[in-house]
């Protein structure tokens, strides 16, 4: 008993070995299929920067290369410790708040807190991760408390609006699959290939139902909503920020096509909540000059959002 146990033991890690080496892994449900734009697997589990979780779909990991420092921010590592007398914010967004790695690594939150040290001791944290829509930005919200935030600025709603085959929520639920069958070695390849070998017995496919957002409206202003009412309860101000981009379109399978509702979600969340609110986009919809593309800004457009946006957190301070 005890040599088959160890011979199970060898071929289980040689095995893991290889599907690791081979770069294997399973998702419970195929999304991306024939849908151009969504690199929710790739990021997931293809981006050295990046590793999947279960909550999170991805979250930032740091490495010799890799942008995000251990904490998961860009730049350097804070205290978990507030300084006494800093004013301290949190930017949490996705690729437009997280910046460029070239042209400087240009970002505002960075120019924000070169702004701001003019007048006062300031932290601004770039919690920026690419490719989140706000139903990761609200779980990043409550992971961040704990650096007890003055102030938390929200930048999402353009990947949101991304047209895709299974939102957000239902991947998460789908993947939790893999999660029930090995709680504690959930990054066990071998695990996948058993989900897998499952779902080919059940017959499960993965189907691709039809397009839609990746968070719907709904869900967008419930999320803003849930970040409002954990900011009161924390005392941290929340603010709102529309996101900007430029062009439009009336294509149903294009994100630009719905991205107003989100904008104008996020004005009327910020109403009804009587939280801060900055409107980027409607600053920049007419200046395609200070983006690189469509819905990031240029190295110009990233300073001229640090200042709009401490001018107007500026205003907020005094106003309270």
């Amino acid at each position: 008993m005890a040599l088959a146990i160890a011979a199970f033991l060898v071929a289980a890690t040689a095995s893991e070995l290889v599907l690791r080496a081979v770069g294997y892994h399973y998702s419970p449900i195929q999304i991306g299929a024939n849908v151009a734009g969504d690199f929710r697997e790739e990021h997931a589990f293809r981006d050295r920067n990046l590793v999947y979780d279960p909550d999170l779909i991805w979250r930032p990991r740091s490495g010799e290369f890799s942008p995000f420092n251990p904490q998961g921010f860009r730049g350097l590592p804070v205290s978990p410790e507030k300084p006494p007398g800093t004013l301290r914010i949190i930017a949490i967004g996705d690729s437009n708040t997280f910046g460029w790695d070239v042209d400087d690594g240009a970002n505002w939150p960075a120019q924000l807190q070169a702004l701001f040290a003019e007048t006062r001791p300031t932290e601004v944290i770039n919690a920026g991760v690419w490719g989140y829509t706000s139903f990761q930005g609200e779980r990043r919200f409550k992971e961040l408390t704990s650096l007890n935030p003055d102030i938390v600025l929200i930048s999402f709603g353009g990947n949101d609006a991304h047209q895709v085959t299974v939102p957000d929520a239902e991947y998460v639920r789908r993947h939790d699959r893999i999660d029930r069958l090995s709680r504690a070695t959930r990054t066990l390849r071998l695990a996948q290939l058993a989900v897998a070998a499952w779902d080919r017995i059940e017959g499960v496919t993965g189907a691709a139902g039809a397009l839609g957002p990746r968070v719907s409206v709904d869900d967008y202003a419930a999320h803003l909503r849930a970040i409002a009412d954990e900011g009161r309860a924390r005392g941290i101000r929340v603010v709102l920020l529309t996101r900007p981009y430029v062009g439009a379109s009336n294509d149903p399978s294009v994100w630009k096509t719905h991205a107003p509702n989100y904008n104008a979600t996020t004005l009327a969340v910020a109403e009804r909540e009587r939280v801060g609110v900055i409107d980027v986009y409607a600053a920049f919809k007419d200046r395609p000059d200070v983006f690189d593309d469509e819905s990031h800004f240029g190295v110009e457009g990233h300073r001229l959002a640090a200042q709009l946006i401490f001018q107007e957190l500026s205003r907020m301070l005094r106003e309270r």
